[in-house]
């Protein structure tokens, strides 16, 4: 078993159940939120065999949700999964796993929505309107692993996926497959996630484990996670049309080496009790699959509360580009941490290009980018400072994200289906 649940809770599930195929499921006339007629099914355990969830029925999570290897599940637009209540071993998280596929495409008039038991949000809606970015933690999210390469610790080519129990035999990921194909992820909100499994081990909205390129990722919303919005190990699959709004600790968060590309992406910075960077890019853990780097490009990273953040933390060997994005309000900017990470820089394998900064942030000696430490940085001077800050553009543009901006991301993309949507999307 991969979950630890009281004999009462499994005698219930055996009698409310007189059947196991692709998962375990039970109607449920009631939708929680005061729509009586809407039908209601459970979903628990593994699913087993092919799958569709469709638009027309309120789908609830209860526990791990396993999609287990060579098992494709469909979802179509429109549909509604809601998350039960519950932390540790007892959150609420879907799992597909390494040779499994989701195919979950939605559209722009009618996205996927994965939020919680909490939310007033019925089929037809694309929004609830009880809940707000202050409910965080509600479940746990959504895990995607496939056999793409990895570079874990150890020379290690595979790993087991943060966020889940270490023991759980459904978390393995990586391989030697760059074009691995994990299905189809489009026009999809993720909403009030991040429950912890343990201290130190938070789920994250979107986790995704050695992913690979024949993997479409675009048109995702991360919205009020607890921990990381989206979470990346290794993998080189990339993503497009991305908005993570309201993470209490990174937005965005690369490990393990990831090589894929993200494009046209927004993010907003609030930080929390834990409020860490909007970016945080670590490079290869071990003597494996090394030579990749990221390209992160077309972005706006928009702070709300510069106090608590940073814009970008680079450490720990990260290597790649950062290019063509705006950072609009911050006054802890980037910084490249550790000594692998400096030489890594100086070296030229960890960029930043064609970059803004919001200059009314910039006061006196505050530089957009930071280099902390003293390995490796004697070619620097002064050593907390890049030789060639004269590279970025440092322009006023009045704290406003427009809608065709020649630097940034292109924000019409993300009007009208997602949640932060008129809330702190454009000012």
């Amino acid at each position: 078993m991969f979950k630890n649940i009281s004999l009462y809770r499994m005698l219930l599930m055996l009698v409310a159940t007189s059947m196991v195929v692709s998962s375990c499921d039970k109607e449920d006339d009631d939708d929680d939120n005061n729509n009586p007629g809407t039908q209601t099914v459970v979903l628990a355990g593994e699913i087993n065999s092919d799958r569709t969830l469709s638009s027309d029925t309120i789908y609830k999570l209860d526990g791990y949700v396993v999609v287990n290897s060579g098992v494709t599940l469909n979802i179509e637009a429109g549909t509604i999964i809601k998350a039960e209540l519950g932390t540790g071993t007892d959150a609420s998280v879907l799992v597909i796993t390494r040779g499994a596929k989701i195919n979950a495409v939605g559209t722009a008039a009618n996205p996927i929505v994965f939020t919680s038991v909490e939310d007033s949000i019925t089929v037809g809606q694309k929004f609830g309107t009880n809940l707000t970015k202050n409910d965080i933690s509600l479940w746990g999210g959504i895990i995607i692993l496939g056999n793409a390469k990895v570079s874990a610790a150890n020379g290690d080519t595979e790993a087991q996926i943060e966020g889940l129990p270490a023991n759980s035999t459904f978390g393995v990921y990586g391989g030697s497959n760059d074009a691995d194909d994990s299905g189809n992820f489009q026009y999809v909100s993720i909403r009030h996630t991040g429950t912890a499994i343990d201290d130190d081990n938070e789920l994250q909205g979107l986790t995704l484990g050695g992913v690979g390129t024949a993997t479409d990722i675009s048109n995702v919303e991360v919205y009020a996670s607890f921990d990381d919005g989206i979470e990346i190990f290794g993998g080189a699959v990339s993503l497009s049309n991305v908005l993570i709004a309201y993470a209490n600790d990174d937005a965005l968060d690369f490990d393990q080496n990831y090589s894929g590309t993200i494009t046209n992406f927004y993010v907003i910075h609030e930080g929390g009790s834990g409020g860490n960077a909007a970016f945080e890019f670590d490079g290869p853990e071990g003597t494996t699959h090394t030579t990749g780097k990221f390209t992160v490009t077309n972005g706006t990273v928009k702070s709300l509360n510069s106090g608590l953040g940073r814009a970008g933390t680079l450490k720990s060997s990260a290597q790649g580009t950062i290019n063509n994005t705006e950072f609009i309000d911050f006054t802890s900017w980037i910084n490249v941490e550790g000594g692998s990470a400096i030489t890594k820089f100086i070296a030229g394998d960890l960029k930043i290009t064609n970059s803004q900064f919001d200059k009314s942030s910039l006061s006196g000696a505050v530089k957009p980018v930071k280099v902390d430490g003293t390995t490796g940085v004697s070619t620097l001077t002064p050593a907390d400072s890049l030789a060639v800050i004269a590279a970025f553009e440092l322009v006023a543009n009045n704290n406003t994200a427009t809608t065709s901006p020649t630097v940034g991301a292109t924000i019409n993309t993300f009007i009208g289906w997602t949640k932060a949507d008129d809330e702190d999307l454009v000012d």
